[in-house]
């Protein structure tokens, strides 16, 4: 999910400095008990703890080596909700650190519409002076949490697993009630917390974000808010009893009725929900997505499923981003990652970190370079040991290499599709040795993609199937070429492989298709768009796969 645009990027340490091995071979996130990639890791924290083996500081070592700007940062992250206007400025400040780690799934009308429906919500919310924001975070999970401040995110994954506007308006409105109830005051300082609409993390001391109370308020609030703005309240339950059968799915059990007894389960939540919707009055009103082919799955047809090739992806052993036109190779059996500010790998024996980041845009990069060590003289504490031309594939580069806390360094920038390049791979004190072939193989690895790289790369897109009269869900599956296992398939709409469809019964699936770049993408849809002053992206009803 390396990031290809730079503006809007935040500066510092964090984001232009990769996760750096310590000396006793733990990464700053190994270090915190967690295993999973940055990218997954919850918004709900602003504050870490130092990582296990760090080189230790006085408080007054720690002052003088801190700019102004980070200071102000701390001093912001530090902040105890106390007020709705302490909870807008926390949520101003971790919206750019979500959005930087996550990534924004860049689909405008589908923003739009995930907005429509909010906006019908907030119309019955409590009062609160936030800029109500909502956007979809490019995770491939089920997700949806909320900042202070009215700052809501939904992931891509849970748009694919919800399956009206019914669910979507309960998961928002649920969200909703968390911020406008301000259940993040006084939490704020628990780290790594994970959404309780999260699946596929079982870490006990991460995934309960909100405590049983909150998580019921936010469930009944949520109800409230659909009856009021004419959305059935069940779809909450009806919600909740696909997501623990995805979660089934995932991971082969369904969560055990002792997990966490500070954090309902599913299963007891959706009943809960179920009991509650009937004792609420609701008139039905007319859908966003009513106008929709298919109405809410009409909306997420060509949604992304799986992994996106636009932030790049791992294929046969490289790292291939069609965007930005290269491919990387890391030194095998090393574990990857790949978020928006970074693609990285860790050695086997956690002492060496190799990595990737868009430094910036090209044009002048030994100023780039100069700029670079200027912005991080204190994050990194480096000392320039070798600074010297060099040359990767065919590329005028500045190799660097340096010590920094302990650390080995060894960096190369290079320009490339009209950006500024590093690669870095660092490793803890006495490993250099073993890893300087490694080194010098990685760097050189780097190599702009042909025609045939660009464009060979798949991305499986959400469909819309029309079933035949009595055809079952897996007789579907073989017609249409799904693409996905019968079991999602089943998970994802909602019923078994032997349930009979009805005639022209409209039915998620997943098909592969040629990926083609941004650049191509744009041109495309200039060529289909000129002339048309009402061009209407939107699928045909006859124009879904039969």
């Amino acid at each position: 999910m390396l990031a290809a645009c730079v503006p809007g990027t935040p500066k510092g340490p964090r984001s232009s400095a990769p996760p750096a091995p310590t000396e006793s071979g733990e990464t700053p996130e190994s270090a915190s008990g967690s295993s999973q990639p940055t990218a997954t890791r919850s918004p709900d924290s602003s504050t870490t703890e130092p990582a296990a083996g760090e080189a230790s500081t006085s408080p007054a070592t720690d002052a003088e080596q801190e700019s102004d700007e980070e200071k102000q940062q701390r001093k912001r992250r530090n902040i105890l909700l106390k007020t709705v206007y302490d909870d807008r400025a926390v949520g101003e400040d971790q919206t750019v650190l979500v959005e930087a780690e996550l990534g924004i799934y860049e689909n405008e009308d589908l923003e739009r519409y995930v907005r429509s429906v909010a906006l019908r919500l907030l119309r019955h919310a409590p009062s609160r002076p936030f800029d109500w924001k909502f956007k979809i975070v490019d995770q491939r999970v089920p997700n949806a949490f909320a900042l202070p401040g009215g700052k809501i995110y939904v992931s891509r994954g849970l748009l694919a697993l919800v399956n009206s506007e019914d669910e979507l308006a309960a998961v928002i409105g649920h969200e909703i009630t968390h911020s406008a109830e301000r259940h993040a005051a006084g939490r704020i300082e628990h780290a790594r917390r994970i959404s309780p609409l999260t699946i596929g993390y079982r870490r006990a001391a991460t995934i309960a974000a909100y405590g049983r109370e909150h998580e019921r308020d936010a469930d009944r609030g949520g109800q409230i808010l659909a009856a009021k703005a004419g959305y059935d309240p069940n779809g909450i339950a009806t919600f909740l009893r696909k997501l623990d059968a995805s979660e089934r799915y995932e991971v082969g059990w369904s969560r055990l009725p002792s997990f966490l007894s500070t954090h309902p389960t599913s299963p007891e939540r959706s009943a809960l929900a179920s009991q509650r919707a009937a004792g609420l009055s609701w008139e039905r009103v007319r859908g966003v997505a009513a106008g929709q082919p298919y109405g809410y799955r009409g909306k997420i047809d060509g949604l992304v499923l799986g992994d996106d090739p636009a932030g790049g992806l791992f294929k046969d052993g490289r790292f291939v981003h069609p965007d930005l036109r290269f491919s990387l190779r890391f030194p095998p059996g090393w574990t990857t990652a790949n978020n928006p500010q970074a693609v990285s790998a860790m050695a086997p024996a956690r002492d060496a970190e190799a990595s990737l980041t868009v430094v910036g845009e090209a044009g002048q990069l030994e100023k780039a370079v100069d700029d670079f060590f200027e912005e991080n003289a204190d994050g990194m504490a480096m000392k320039v040991l070798e600074r010297r031309p060099v040359q990767i594939r065919g590329i005028s580069g500045i190799r660097i290499v340096g010590k920094a806390r302990g650390l080995h360094v060894e960096m190369a920038f290079f320009e490339h599709a009209g950006l500024t390049f590093r690669l870095t791979l660092l490793s803890v004190k006495g490993a250099a040795g073993k890893y300087r072939g490694r080194t010098n193989a990685f760097m050189q690895s780097f190599r702009p993609l042909d025609s045939h790289g660009i464009y060979s790369l798949e991305v499986t897109r959400l469909r819309i199937a029309r079933a035949l009269q009595n055809e079952t869900l897996e007789q579907l599956s073989k017609r249409t070429h799904n693409d996905l296992e019968l079991v999602y398939t089943g998970v994802l709409n909602d019923l078994f492989a032997s349930t009979q469809l009805a005639k022209g019964q409209a039915i998620k699936i997943g098909l592969g298709e040629p990926y083609f770049p941004k650049s191509k993408r744009e041109d495309e849809t200039k060529e289909t768009t000129e002339g048309d002053p009402n061009p209407n992206p939107l699928p045909a009803p006859g124009a879904a796969v039969r």
